[in-house]
């Protein structure tokens, strides 16, 4: 690989410190390099990844890699995210091993994981695509909401709560985990159904394989509101969903692929980030 881009999330490193040591060094090994800067204030000011970017290092936690997910599935371009924020699940090193990670990656010591995306259509229109989940919520009064879900047609349950999250793989560790939804390996393909605070014993998380079709159906009765719900993709955008209208998601065509530097397995990268320990 010869042409990088950098993407940094200036909110993680405010003197772009880490972009000039990491440039610096791709320079110093005869690689070309671009950067792109992202501020979650200034967000729309973000430019284009170059059409002909080999591989893009992400620098920032886990938000910043998957914001770059999204704008990097068309490209199928590969990328390296060095860990600059919290807990880093996606990331593939630390700031601390950024000169080790590096020349590893200069000198092809790497594989790639790839992950699966979710791609998610309003009333039959596509609406956005995600690595993480799509989160059915209530918005605005606090009220329960009704929702009706069914895979490939047939009805799987009327769920009567604050919400719903229809997660990926690589989101099990996220919004999901929080929500009790089972942890999966991210190289797994399968969507997981994890309702929010269900209002039944019998509403509990279901897992189903990546090729099933998933839909949800905003119920409309007396609790319900003309615009009440809101379905947020990844925890960037929210769109307003009405009572009547449905939901569709399905496994995308398009993949995440992750560089990965070493061979630590995934519970040895869990334990390590929720802080397990081994006994």
């Amino acid at each position: 690989m010869k042409k990088f881009c950098i993407i940094v999330n200036k909110d993680r490193d405010e003197r772009l410190e880490l972009t000039e040591q990491v440039k610096e060094y791709l320079s110093a090994h005869g690689k070309t390099c671009e950067v792109r800067v992202e501020s979650l204030e200034n967000s729309e000011e973000f430019l284009p990844v170059p059409a002909d970017t080999e591989c893009v290092i992400v620098l920032g936690g886990d938000g910043t890699m998957i914001r770059a997910a999204n704008r990097l599935k068309e490209l199928s371009v590969p990328m390296l995210g060095i860990n600059a924020g919290n807990l880093g699940y996606l990331t593939g090193a630390e700031v601390s091993e950024t000169e080790k990670s590096l020349e590893r990656l200069c000198s092809g010591a790497f594989f790639i994981e790839k992950r699966m995306m979710l791609d998610v259509e309003k009333d039959g229109n596509y609406s956005g695509t995600v690595l993480n989940e799509v989160a059915i919520t209530r918005n605005g009064v606090s009220r329960l909401i009704d929702l009706k879900v069914s895979v490939n047609g047939a009805l799987l349950d009327v769920i009567s709560g604050d919400g719903l999250l229809i997660s990926t793989p690589t989101g099990s560790t996220g919004y999901n985990m929080s929500a009790g939804g089972a942890i999966v390996k991210p190289e797994a393909e399968l969507i997981m159904i994890t309702p929010l605070c269900p209002h039944s014993l019998s509403s509990r998380p279901v897992i189903v394989t990546a090729e099933d079709e998933i839909t949800i159906e905003v119920i409309q009765d007396k609790r319900t509101q003309d615009v009440e719900i809101a379905a947020t993709y990844d925890g960037r955008e929210a769109v307003q969903v009405k009572a009547g209208e449905i939901l569709s998601i399905r496994k995308s065509k398009y993949v995440t692929e992750l560089i990965k530097l070493d061979e630590r397995s995934f519970f040895e990268v869990l334990r390590s980030k929720l802080g397990r320990i081994d006994r």
